[in-house]
């Protein structure tokens, strides 16, 4: 497929149209903050992260650490027609939230409503399991049946890290990589791209530990974890908050043979990630995820421009997804704060 048209087709998708809709909201977003620690409890990161700081804390050692918030949504038509597969994945998003923002999960909370309280129970079931697959209790919540309903699962999480991989950390001509597992399938009839049937929760909790580490060792700056919004929605949102650009090769993004770009790039993986990092640390980032079974690699580069620009090498081909300059995605772009906060400093 012509790369323009390819583009011009994935700016429409549904997924990329839901986040655009956000505009409504993220124009009201006031920031008043009077640092950066205060910034990332703002909308852009996959979670909110509060900065520990109590005197009266018991154990010392947990101030300086960030508390970690997120929550999930899956949608109606999801939960009706796969509920056990909606309770996975509700937790397992949740999960890969808090690793992007390089922290481990401690909780998982949910609501559901539904009419059948057969399938309700494979929505538990499927919740149940994911946290025993990954390690985290699932602790609590509120549960609805009546015929009235419809259904719908809430899932929220609750985490903790040591240091942050934030968008807000993005800054020009940091690489960008991708770190996805290929051993996976498709759900039938779906974009999600499922890598954990038949895996065992040790090399889940792994493969899940791999952000964390990356944090703690100062190996990368920023992550994302790849939603609905798929590969390069996802990129946007990475890129957003401080309106920076890219330059990516789309051939450097690793894809099965058997699958065209218009799908791939859509996908909504069980392990699938954006990062950024000084390019000195890019071999042993992915000697990292290789380690683990996780394909990852180098797909391209931040810029001042916010202009994210797409090429395909092999065609010799070169078009423009986005840009910041004359359009938002999501809204959430902390720009101006970030440089109030530059000036104070």
């Amino acid at each position: 497929m012509e790369l323009n048209l390819l583009l011009e087709m994935l700016r429409h998708t549904p997924a990329m149209q839901s986040k655009q809709a956000l505009h409504s909201i993220s124009a009201n977003t006031t920031c008043h903050v009077d640092s950066l620690d205060s910034l990332y409890a703002y909308p852009g990161d996959d979670t909110a992260a509060l900065l520990i700081n109590d005197p009266l804390l018991n154990d010392q050692s947990l101030n300086g650490q960030y508390v970690l918030h997120a929550c999930e949504g899956m949608l109606p038509n999801f939960v009706i027609n796969y509920p056990y597969f909606a309770g996975w994945s509700a937790v397992m998003a949740n999960i890969s939230d808090i690793a992007a923002m390089g922290g481990r999960a401690l909780s998982v909370v949910n609501s559901l409503w539904h009419t059948s309280s057969e399938h309700a129970r494979q929505l538990m079931q499927g919740m149940q399991d994911a946290c025993n697959a990954y390690g985290v209790p699932l602790v609590g919540g509120h549960t609805n049946l009546e015929a009235v309903y419809q259904p719908a699962l809430s899932v929220a999480i609750q985490g903790i890290a040591r240091t942050l991989l934030s968008v807000l950390h993005v800054k020009p001509q940091q690489k960008i990589l991708i770190a996805l597992n290929l051993q996976g399938q498709f759900h039938p009839n779906t974009t999600y791209w499922k890598c954990f049937e038949h895996v065992s929760g040790h090399i889940l909790r792994s493969q899940i530990s791999l952000l964390p580490q990356l944090a703690e060792e100062n190996l990368a700056y920023s992550a994302r974890d790849i939603s609905n919004a798929g590969i390069l929605g996802s990129l946007l949102m990475l890129l957003e908050a401080t309106a920076s650009g890219a330059d990516i090769n789309l051939d450097a993004i690793p894809k099965p043979d058997d699958v065209d770009w218009f799908k791939w790039l859509q996908i909504f993986p069980s392990f699938g990630f954006l990062l950024t990092a000084d390019a000195d640390r890019c071999e042993e980032i992915i000697s990292l995820f290789h380690s683990q079974g996780i394909t990852c690699s180098v797909i391209g580069e931040t810029n001042v421009s916010g202009v994210v620009a797409i090429q395909q090498q092999q065609q010799k081909q070169h078009s423009i997804f986005w840009d910041f300059n004359s359009q938002e995605f999501t809204g959430f772009c902390y720009v101006n704060a970030l440089k109030k906060l530059a000036l104070r400093n």
